[in-house]
């Protein structure tokens, strides 16, 4: 059974009415979360049902419900680029990444599962400084964003913009922890 506080933050994104941080580190939870994954498509059937319920014609706006909804859905913005996507148990071992992830990285769940990322991600260019910060932020359950140098399963080097965030249970201590990376292209770096 999922807590409450986490039972309404579904409802919340549903209803969109998250901030923008919160809702990423919630659907980042949700790639890999069945219970709270079949929750929010039960909570979005039935928002869909009662938006698409019969209503009196003269209800409706001259171009309708069904256009009015078209419209809507052509106004969103195009998809992003995928992120690598990590999800952490409250001790930063991990529990999930998606393929993005696996294949930036060069290990596959099985290597990773379990693990510390810094375990197999962080070498020598690695900046310490970088790292400390990750982790006062994380023992604080603070969001975070630094800018690493990780490795390779085969040695190379790579740089990565990593977002870092806590979701949290009602009493404030950390469910998982969800990062989200995108590799950059930089100098110095192969890949």
């Amino acid at each position: 059974m999922l807590p409450e506080n986490v039972q309404d933050r579904a409802a919340l994104y549903v209803a969109g009415e998250l901030t923008p941080a919160e809702r990423e580190s919630l659907e980042v939870v949700l790639e890999f979360h069945e219970e709270l994954r079949a929750l929010v498509a039960g909570l979005q059937e039935t928002v869909a049902a009662v938006a698409l319920a019969p209503i009196p014609s003269a209800a409706l706006a001259p171009a309708g419900l069904k256009a009015r909804l078209l419209q809507a859905l052509d106004a969103l913005p195009p998809e992003p680029e995928p992120e690598a996507l990590v999800v952490t148990d409250p001790a930063g071992r991990i529990e999930w990444v998606n393929p993005v992830f696996t294949a930036m990285c060069g290990y596959s769940i099985e290597e990773l599962r379990g693990r510390k990322p810094g375990e197999l991600l962080q070498g020598p260019d690695t900046e310490a400084a970088a790292v400390a910060r990750i982790r006062a932020a994380v023992a604080s359950r603070r969001s975070c964003r630094e800018t690493l140098v990780n490795y390779h399963k085969d040695g190379s080097p790579y740089r990565a913009d990593v977002r870092i965030s806590p979701v949290l249970d009602e009493g404030g201590h950390p469910l998982w922890f969800v990062a989200r990376e995108r590799k950059l292209a930089a100098a110095g770096c192969a890949g």
